[in-house]
């Protein structure tokens, strides 16, 4: 819509040219020259951002000249801006205006989406597609207009298709694509189609000089806007574009990609650094809030919310900062309070929905959490995170079947991505397909190629590496598993499960040495975080077949059946607690016995 300042100028104009006045009082010269004063007057309120003497102003000219197209609809804008909605959609109404100027019916939409009343809106908006108004530079303000209004309907479909429409209309529509990625009504596949037909189109209706400028221009910055969650990647600035390397939307972009491939600490420092310069950026700020809420920064992320909360108690993203502290802090019930208050201000923010499942999950909610999800789901059908949850949490309640056919929903939006082939293979590994699990988890690891230094890989892929090892275990390979292991370790040194799971596949070789080693390792770790008794009796068992030499006094039990399932698969949230759930049954010590174990723990700790 055109600014006040510029209609103003162009009044005379415009009154020439549309001749379309309601019938108004005759004038002699002198009222004529008072009204050309107060239309001065008036156009310098409005400059100065005084609206309500604006509105006085524009009362007493139209008292005078009567009501027209054109006083009227900077009236009318006055009062939209002045926040007084309903009057303003009232007289629009009451004097036609909007069927007499596209202008005007733009105006009329917008009163009525404010006050909600979005049937009226979009009978009003295809009224004038359709019959009244020839002028195709409003058609596209109109299609964005009705998608807003299709979408607070929950109509997605007709939402993105009046959007893709927009966008046809015109390229640099920004707006359009804008809201179709950030709102996830199409898929990451579905956004590059959208994107090329816009591509082709463009290049065939505009100039050499427009086509080699403006559309690769506007390419470079909606291509920045696509999906980044979907696999891990890398943003690659071709040369022509680097002039843009300090610019704001390209920064966040860069800083959400570093956030999706788990580098927290580069996000981070992208983002704070464009705090500083802008601190109320809402795109920005919503990255920020997760890297906070991930590297568990409570107190910054409490200041942050409390700012947040006094300055913007109307966006959604003051209240989602504050879930997030109250999630932090282990306060799950107020979090939710304050997410579900996130989510009834914008009903496609993804990050509070997310969230707001998570802790229904976290307290073991399972219709809470299925019910988020599946609404999550509904109102984000381009977005796979949503199903990929709803297919762990039918997983963690042992209904592993259907927990996979959603998961195989999940990755025909995301193929690429690495965690969701990482829970298909767990549901496989639950259902002993372990062929299937390796096949998987195998596509998972080759989605990791990305990095050139595979140094680089984040400690949040670790249960990839883990799970393969146990995979390769079960299936007998045995110096794979140890390699996975090890690679597992490299991530996270100090777990403890993973080097009884390596002792454990050392015994299966027959090497009760290495073996000896590593669970003498697990079970130091876990004396100094927690108790572990089958890894102790897992040591104490492997120890009868160390060289004599320096073999320990032992109880009577016997060597367990190493070809048993091992303890339980690990999701992607938890570290697997291996050994929990060994098949074991040994016959109780003696009083006598278990004091000589305790004596001999410490000897026990210094074999390595």
């Amino acid at each position: 819509m055109k600014s006040l300042s510029t209609i103003n100028s162009n009044h005379h104009q415009q009154q020439q040219q549309r001749q379309k006045t309601c019938p108004n009082n005759a004038m002699d010269d002198d009222n004529e020259h008072l009204i050309r004063l107060l239309r001065l007057e008036r156009d310098r309120l409005i400059q100065r951002l005084q609206y309500e003497s604006a509105i006085f102003v524009s009362d007493k000219i139209i008292a005078i000249n009567g009501m027209n197209i054109n006083d009227g609809f900077i009236l009318i804008h006055c009062i939209y801006l002045s926040k007084q909605y309903q009057r303003a959609a009232h007289l629009l109404q009451h004097n036609h205006l909007h069927e007499m100027d596209v202008q005007c019916c733009c105006l009329l939409v917008k009163c009525l989406m404010k006050i909600k009343k979005y049937l009226k809106a979009l009978t009003i908006i295809d009224s004038c597609l359709k019959t009244r108004f020839d002028d195709s530079k409003w058609r596209v303000p109109l299609l964005v207009l009705r998608s807003e209004a299709y979408e607070c309907l929950d109509n997605h479909i007709d939402a993105r298709q009046s959007l893709i429409q927009a966008l046809e209309q015109n390229f640099l529509c920004y707006e359009a694509f804008y809201r179709i990625t950030h709102h996830h009504m199409a898929t990451k596949l579905e956004e590059l189609d959208i994107l090329y037909k816009l591509i082709m189109k463009s290049r065939s209706e505009r100039s050499k000089f427009i086509r080699s400028f403006m559309t690769d221009f506007m390419i470079f910055f909606y291509y920045i806007q696509l999906k980044k969650y979907d696999k891990p990647d890398r943003l690659i600035v071709r040369k022509p574009f680097q002039l843009f390397a300090k610019n704001v939307d390209f920064l966040i972009a860069q800083a959400e990609r570093h956030f999706y491939n788990f580098d927290l600490i580069q996000a981070l420092e992208i983002t704070s650094m464009l705090i500083e310069q802008d601190p109320h950026n809402f795109e920005c700020l919503e990255i920020h809030i997760s890297c906070l809420l991930s590297l568990e920064r409570s107190i910054e992320l409490f200041k942050l919310s409390q700012n947040l909360i006094d300055l913007y108690p109307e966006h959604e993203i003051s209240w989602y900062s504050l879930g997030c502290y109250y999630h932090l802090i282990k306060k799950k019930e107020v979090s939710r309070r304050y997410l579900q208050k996130a989510v009834t201000l914008n009903n496609v923010f993804a990050p509070a929905w997310l969230l707001y499942g998570h802790s229904f999950s976290d307290d073991g909610e399972h219709d809470q959490v299925m019910a988020t999800y599946f609404k999550a789901s509904h109102l984000m059908p381009g977005c796979h995170l949503p199903l990929l949850y709803i297919g762990v949490e039918y997983a963690r309640t042992e209904n592993h079947k259907l927990g996979e056919k959603f998961i195989c929903t999940a990755l025909t939006i995301a193929p690429e991505d690495p965690l969701v082939l990482h829970e298909l293979s767990v549901t496989a590994f639950h259902s002993d397909e372990l062929l299937k699990a390796d096949r998987y988890l195998r596509q998972a690891l080759r989605a990791l190629k990305y990095v050139e230094n595979k140094d680089e890989i984040r400690i949040q892929y670790e249960p990839l590496f883990s799970n393969m090892g146990h995979i390769q275990r079960k299936l007998g390979r045995y110096i794979d598993a140890i390699e996975f292991f090890k690679k597992s370790l490299s991530l996270s040194p100090n777990n403890p499960s993973t080097y009884s799971s390596i002792g454990l596949v050392y015994c299966m070789l027959d090497k009760y040495s290495e073996a000896v080693d590593y669970l003498d390792h697990a079970h130091g770790l876990n004396r100094l975080f927690k108790r572990d008794d089958v890894t102790k009796d897992l040591l104490d068992d492997a120890l009868k077949f160390y060289p004599d030499s320096i073999q320990l006094p032992s109880g009577q039990s016997d060597l367990p059946d190493l070809n048993q399932k091992l303890p339980p698969w690990s999701d992607s949230d938890n570290r697997i607690e291996l050994a929990r759930n060994l098949a074991k049954q040994s016959t109780l010590m003696s009083n006598n016995e278990k004091q000589n174990n305790e004596n001999n723990d410490d000897s026990i700790l210094m074999i390595r």
